[in-house]
Formats: structure tokens, sequence, C-alpha cells
């Protein structure tokens, strides 16, 4: 029989407890990661890899993590899957992915989404490196116990292990068999996702926020996802988006031009390979810094299952707030530059 050796109640462990939980956190927080100071490493994948945000590299984060990967021309990696899911946004290069058996072709500004537990692969098919950055939400899964990662090597995909088993309930309506039902429904429908969005494909479209934008990873898309979202914003030479503030993180990754983030009063300035970390409920407004070309960036949350949840449990408190009048230009009217301008060719 084990005794608690503490002197003083649950009331003042929990309080310590959760300061010094706070303060850890606090002391991690970062605004900016540079792209020249990600140090590329050789992986048993076959590929180099630079840590942006993730515990891999010192860098821990509760919600998101973002990699930068890099592969030879004529490798391919090696398979593995894992429970949480992820995409990859290419930066340059030509290549393919394969999701459970079944190959996308890909070139620079396409994005792949990989569900969980699809077993999946990349190859570099062109004659420079093909190089992307991927987002995932591998820290919330592993913060809840649910972590879980396998790596098959070069093995074909015809001898790989099947998908993790999901029963698929009785229709009986009672507890029991809802939850089978539930959760079978939930993860076949991530198996069977869209993965390819070609940047190509993309339909950019004007905003009340002041710029325009069109969506990489979403359900309007097609995309079944854990609540894995991303959107691409371009900002208009010189111009800006409305200010606002919301709960839970929000990246921005610059894959074109350059311009600055003002959050909270402070000044952050960006350009191409650069990750903004947006921290939760501090105002932010975003800045085309050139007179002449576009500024692209894209956007990453978790917002449709963590967001949503911090709201139902925090209501009425409002979780995204923006000015009664939004401080955005008038961009309605304006002519764009080729929606390619910055792309690696």
């Amino acid at each position: 029989m084990s005794e608690t050796k503490t002197n003083v109640t649950h009331y003042e462990v929990q309080k310590m407890r959760r300061k010094e939980y706070l303060a850890h956190w606090e002391k991690l927080q970062r605004t900016i990661v540079r792209k020249p100071d990600v140090v590329m490493v050789d992986t048993p994948r076959n590929m180099k890899s630079g840590v942006m945000v993730s515990a891999d590299g010192n860098v821990p984060s509760l919600n998101l993590d973002a990699v930068m990967h890099e592969i030879a021309p004529g490798t391919t990696t090696t398979v593995h899957r894992h429970s949480w899911d992820a995409f990859i946004f290419v930066t340059g290069g030509e290549g393919w992915t394969e999701v459970d058996g079944k190959r996308f072709e890909w070139r620079s500004w396409d994005t792949i989404y990989l569900p969980g537990g699809s077993w999946h692969r990349h190859s570099c098919t062109g004659t420079t490196p093909g190089t992307f950055t991927s987002f995932s939400v591998q820290p919330l899964a592993e913060l809840l116990g649910l972590s879980f990662i396998e790596d098959a090597g070069d093995t074909p995909f015809e001898k790989l292990p099947p998908r993790w088993a999901m029963s698929q309930g009785l229709d009986l309506g009672d507890p029991y068999s809802n939850r089978l039902a539930r959760n079978y429904a939930k993860q076949d429908a991530m198996s069977k996702s869209r993965v390819l969005t070609a940047y190509d494909d993309i339909r950019f479209r004007v905003t009340p926020r002041g710029g325009r934008s069109g969506f990489l990873i979403d359900s309007t898309l097609g995309h079944a996802t854990g609540g894995l979202t991303a959107v691409i914003h371009q900002l208009a030479p010189s111009l800006y988006q409305s200010r606002h503030r919301h709960g839970g993180e929000a990246w921005l990754y610059c894959i074109a031009g350059e311009g600055y983030t003002i959050m909270n009063d402070e000044k952050v300035t960006w350009t191409v390979g650069d990750l903004v970390i947006v921290d939760h409920w501090a105002w932010h407004q975003h800045f085309n810094a050139s007179p002449d070309n576009i500024a692209s960036i894209i956007r990453i949350h978790n917002f449709d299952s963590l967001y949503f949840a911090m709201a139902a449990m925090l209501q009425p408190m409002n979780l995204f707030e923006e000015l009664p009048t939004l401080d955005a230009p008038d961009v309605s009217q304006i002519i764009w530059p080729d929606t390619n301008q910055g792309r690696p060719q």
C-alpha cells in the first residue's frame, strides 16, 4: 500500500503543477522559424529532413508540427504509416507519392493529404531534388496517448499488412453498437479521402478580409480529416489583411514574396520558407512588404477539431474576434498578378 508523501493538499499540488506547466510552454513559445536556421540531416527513410517545429528536434508543440524534407533524384523513401493525419506541400522538384498503393504525381506547390493509418512513400523523378514541407497533428496525438507509427522499409504495397482493422458494428441501436458504427464510419471516410490538390486546380476568390484565397485541405474539397485544414492566402502588392484574434494557434508558411505580421504590437518579418506561429488570442495582421509582387502564405491549423471542442467547452466566450468594421482594403477591383508568381518551375 502506498501513501502520498506530500504535506499539502491536492489544491496546492495541482495549483503549483499548473503554474510550472504554463511556465514551461511560455518559455518554449516562439513567433518565427527562419528557413536558413533549419538543419537538414540524413534519415533512415532515404531522405534528408529538418525540423521547424517538433519534439523530434527539441522544439516541441502541443498541437502541430512542421518538418522540411528533401529527396535526391531517382530516390524513393521507405514506406510507413501513422495514426495521425498529415499533409505535404511541395516546394520544388517533381515526383510521386504512393498512398495505400495508389500513386499521385506532384510538382511544385501541389498538396498531398495523408490520412491517418494510410501506408505512404515518396519518390523524386526529376533531375533536381524533390522538396516538400510536412505538417501534421502528431503532437496532439502524442499528448492524448494515441501516437502510433510503423515503418516497413522497401516492402511493396501488395505485401504490406492491411489497414488497421475497425469493427463495423451491428445495427442494434444500443450504445456499444452505436459507438462501433460511428467510429467505423469516421475511419472509413478518412481512408477514402481526397489526396491530391493540384495547385493549378485551385480557385482563388477575393475575401472581405483584404486578399484572395483558395483551399488546399478542406472538407469542401472532399477531404475527410481529423481536423487538419489548410488554405493559401495571397496579399496584393503593398496591401494587407484585416486584424483579428482567435483561440488556438494558427501557423503561416510563406511560399512566395515577403512581408510582415504585427502580433500584439510586435513586428515579425517573413520571407519564403519562413514559418510564423500566431499564438492563441493574440491580435494579428499580415502585410505584403512588396510594392510590385504578391505575397503567398499558407495558413495551417487544427480548428475543425481542437477549435470546435474549445468553442463548445468555453461557450459563451467568443473564440474568434474581429473589429466591428474590418480594417481591410477593398481589393475587389484590383487587377491581380498571375497566381503562379514566385512558383518554382
